[in-house]
């Protein structure tokens, strides 16, 4: 059974991902860092997963 990607949802994670990482540097200057750090993180997972996504949708790879 093959792993189709839709291209929706690289789209959607890539949005989400971008959303965090702008959350992140807007609230850098508060005085508590840890929520702004697991933005950060979260938001670059997001992004990298997205865009690992979208090659996969475009170049047309089935994840087994």
């Amino acid at each position: 059974m093959g792993f189709q990607v839709n291209i929706f949802t690289a789209i959607i994670m890539l949005i989400v991902g971008i959303y965090d990482v702008s959350y992140a540097i807007n609230r850098r200057h508060q005085p508590n860092k840890r929520p702004i750090y697991a933005y950060s993180i979260l938001g670059a997972v997001f992004i990298i997963g997205g865009l690992v996504l979208l090659i996969l949708q475009l170049l047309g790879i089935k994840v087994k």
